[in-house]
């Protein structure tokens, strides 16, 4: 049994608590969001327990965690993970600096912990049929990709203004 902690009770978190209860092998074992009412919310929808952040990172019986917290947030917490051994999966971007995503990536590689990013378009049928067609020499080199996607709906003003240093004023 795998036993998870994710940090960050909002959507895209309540999205991942939702997938760790459909996975055989795994458990959510604690929750935790700066906002209490979040996590007090999301502990209820999926019968699990708060706890406060650097308690499910230093916690001894949870074995992975899941980031989904504010994008200024991620870099600190994966580190902070990486140092106690936990299996991490973390919302993208790392961060909004290179040079700070690849000392998080020698952080992680030091720690020799699994390890992955959000990016779920790498899993999509569609972008693995391109990839394929590409290798096999069918489209010839590739020089620029371009993707445009969108969410069903806009995030909140509150999401907006965490995750893009700079552009309070959406």
């Amino acid at each position: 049994m795998v036993r998870f902690g994710i940090l960050g009770c909002g959507r895209i978190g309540q999205v991942h608590a939702a997938s760790i209860g459909r996975i055989e092998g795994a458990e959510l074992a604690a929750v935790a969001d700066i906002s209490s009412e979040a996590a007090s919310a999301c502990a209820a929808r999926f019968k699990t327990v708060v706890r406060r952040i650097d308690d499910i990172i230093n916690a001894n019986d949870i074995d992975a965690v899941v980031i989904a917290t504010s994008t200024s947030t991620h870099f600190d917490l994966v580190t902070a993970a990486a140092r106690t051994g936990k299996a991490i999966f973390c919302e993208k971007p790392i961060d909004l600096s290179s040079d700070r995503v690849r000392s998080c990536i020698q952080a992680v590689n030091a720690a020799g912990v699994t390890f992955m990013t959000a990016f779920n378009q790498r899993f999509d049928p569609h972008f693995s049929a391109l990839q394929a067609r590409v290798r096999a020499g069918e489209i010839g080199d590739v020089e620029t990709v371009s993707i445009v996607s969108r969410d069903p709906g806009p995030p909140p003003v509150s999401y907006v203004k965490t995750s893009f240093p700079g552009h309070d004023d959406p």
